[in-house]
């Protein structure tokens, strides 16, 4: 230690919050504890080394958040100075987690402590910072003789002064520095804040990946490798985004198909060319014979299906892969529309059963009603048959059953219910007019 007493500055947010670290400080050794809750107060006595005199400090220690500022600006506000470029300076943060974070993300504090801490781990903290401090001294000669006003009118707008603030690029920059040191919580927080920047975010999701594949999360590392692959097809950086599905299959073989998935949600919006360019860009990761019949289940979903199909087959011909793949999407389409027409064909059927039922419930209740169970389906047939004959509409019964030819047809075949529920609908308005009616009599 130096022949003359050390004298350390300690920044707090009020006096009540630096009482622990100003008896840790003291155990450590050091007796000559000044305690000051401005930043800009602080300074401002560190320009001036001729009127502080005996009250300069050696070292400066601050806490995370001071009363007008917190750590971090005050660091950057000292450095503005060029005599204060060597002061040493430490910072007390509220975790280790958050000191790592700062340290990559480049902190222009001498030091870093994250609570909680022991005596000891305070003291090898000093210990480097306590060298600087002859140096220190001898530049105050020179730091007096400094233009202090100019730096002290900074001080007034010190705005100015404090750091910019960080953008995802930094924290991106900083989670790939700790991928490089193998220090992977600390990669994943800053990667984390890298995902707010559309810019960064399908970068950083890949950091994640390999974040987590370093720490030796591997389901996690194949969820954040299917979102880069996701965010890359999204904003169509095709090269990138077969690169990590690819990295996906080999970890993965029944991963998701990102191009897959955002064809459909550019068809969903009738861009049919888009959607096809997408499907196109994923040729080379599925076997020839499969992409065939998923590029037929896309076109299918498609609300023109036909339009979908010439589509795909144009940005299949700009590809060169043009007539084997073409023929075989267009023999996987009709396949599937013979299957489709011929599932509506079998619900027809089965409706048209379930009616056949309906109407033999029907018979048997009204032939043998002391015999007939009473269940929701009847009472059902019983109100809607009462309220037939009752008030019978012009052309026939209110809710007349669907006839065979209505039953086999393709709109009841794709909404069987659609008939009942219209009728529900019509009874329901004719039973709240009636009860209307009744109460105003």
């Amino acid at each position: 230690m130096p022949a003359q007493p050390l004298s350390v500055l300690l920044l707090c947010e009020n006096e009540k919050a630096g009482n622990l670290d100003r008896r840790a400080l003291r155990e450590a050794g050091i007796a000559n504890v000044q305690l000051m809750t401005s930043g800009i107060e602080a300074a401002k006595l560190l320009a001036r080394p001729d009127l502080a005199g005996a009250r300069y400090p050696d070292i400066v220690i601050a806490l995370r958040q001071l009363a007008d500022m917190d750590c971090e600006q005050f660091c950057a506000i000292a450095r503005q100075h060029p005599g204060l470029a060597g002061l040493p300076i430490l910072l007390i943060l509220a975790s280790e987690g958050e000191a790592e974070e700062m340290r990559a993300l480049g902190c222009q504090a001498s030091s870093l402590l994250g609570r909680p801490y022991s005596i000891n781990t305070l003291k090898k903290h000093l210990v480097p910072l306590v060298r600087q401090v002859p140096g220190q001294r001898r530049l105050r000669p020179e730091i007096a003789g400094m233009d202090a006003e100019a730096f002290e009118e900074a001080l007034a707008t010190y705005g100015v002064l404090l750091r910019p603030e960080k953008k995802p690029e930094d924290y991106f920059r900083a989670g790939m520095k700790s991928l490089a040191e193998q220090r992977w919580d600390i990669a994943i927080a800053a990667f984390e804040q890298a995902m707010r920047d559309p810019e960064t975010k399908a970068e950083a999701e890949l950091g994640l990946a390999a974040a987590f594949k370093g720490r030796g999360d591997m389901q996690r590392f194949r969820t954040w490798l299917g979102e880069a692959s996701e965010s890359f097809v999204s904003t169509r950086r095709w090269n990138r985004a077969r690169s990590a599905y690819a990295r996906l299959l080999q970890h993965d073989p029944s991963a998701k198909n990102p191009f897959l998935s955002y064809a459909h949600k550019l068809i969903r919006q009738q861009e049919y060319k888009a959607a096809a360019d997408a499907l196109v860009q994923s040729l080379n990761l599925m076997p020839k014979m499969k992409a065939g019949e998923r590029y037929a289940r896309v076109c299918m979903a498609a609300e023109d299906p036909e339009k979908m199909f010439a589509a795909l087959e144009q940005s299949l011909e700009e590809e060169g892969d043009h007539e084997f793949m073409a023929g075989d999407i267009r023999q996987s389409m009709a396949v599937m529309e013979k299957q489709r027409r011929e599932r509506q064909r079998q619900m027809a059927e089965e409706r048209k059963w379930q009616l056949a039922q309906a109407l033999a419930r029907r018979k048997r209740a009204e032939e043998t009603p002391e015999l007939a169970p009473e269940t929701p389906e009847l009472r059902q047939e019983t109100v809607i048959r009462a309220w037939n004959e009752e008030e019978p509409e012009e052309g026939g019964e209110l809710l007349a059953p669907l006839g065979e030819q209505e039953a086999a047809s393709e709109l009841f075949a794709k909404k069987p219910r659609l008939n009942e529920f219209l009728s529900v609908i019509k009874l329901t308005w004719k039973l709240a007019g009636k009860s209307k009616t009744a109460r105003s009599a």
